[in-house]
């Protein structure tokens, strides 16, 4: 497959393009600073912004699958409204349409829009006062995919922290997830995988999935 990459060049980006060269694929790095991006065998950077969809879309001609993991800068606790992913996902949708990419992947966040609901109390409390401007950018942002004209799947990741990888994670639809105990925090070389597999499983398409430890949920009862 060849897979494209926005926001190569942060934490949950640079790992999905590790993870996708160990699979085998090609990979395009698209970053806003493309000397962030390690130099790696089968990676092809490309400069660029989010912004422009124009050059979106000319990165992303003849790609399987586009990974976004692209996000604002954002420090915990702000209470500053943020509009970032309501400004750009029109514009990355839009190129996945115009390029006809037939597999799209969102990363989002455990705790945006109704996720919020499967959330354990401490993790609610937690989201409310350090996340909350994100969350809901994220949230509203995702309310225009089902009309964007694409094949998407959204995925929902725990918190993140840079750890050696766990043997695995779990990759759950959310329709079958009760809760999420806690406040699990899973390694970015696992979500990395994660996306990387989202990417390559048809089976994924029009659904939104928890990325979690493998004991960071619960079944629906």
């Amino acid at each position: 497959m060849k897979i494209v990459v926005l926001g190569a060049a942060g934490n949950v980006g640079r790992h999905t393009v590790l993870a996708a060269v160990a699979a085998g694929h090609e990979v395009v790095a698209f970053a806003r600073r493309p000397e962030s991006v390690p130099p790696m065998l089968g990676v092809r950077v490309v400069a660029g912004s989010v912004e422009d969809e124009v050059a979106m879309t000319a990165a992303f001609a003849g790609a399987d699958a586009v990974i976004s993991a692209v996000g604002p800068a954002f420090r915990m606790g702000s209470r500053k409204p943020l509009d970032f992913m309501q400004r750009v996902l029109p514009r990355i949708t839009a190129a996945v349409k115009q390029a006809g990419v037939p597999r799209f992947v969102l990363v989002s966040a455990f705790g945006a829009g109704d996720t919020l609901a499967q959330a354990s109390g401490l993790a609610r409390l937690v989201y409310r006062v350090g996340t909350a401007p994100l969350f809901e950018d994220k949230a509203l942002a995702e309310r225009a995919l089902p009309t964007s004209g694409i094949t998407y799947t959204v995925a929902y990741p725990v918190n993140l922290k840079e750890a050696p990888p766990l043997p695995a994670a779990a990759v759950k639809p959310l329709g079958k997830v009760g809760s999420v105990p806690g406040l699990p925090a899973l390694p970015f070389a696992n979500v990395g995988q994660a996306l990387v597999e989202l990417a390559e499983d048809r089976s994924t398409e029009s659904k939104r999935v928890l990325i979690t430890t493998p004991t960071g949920w619960k079944p629906l009862s």
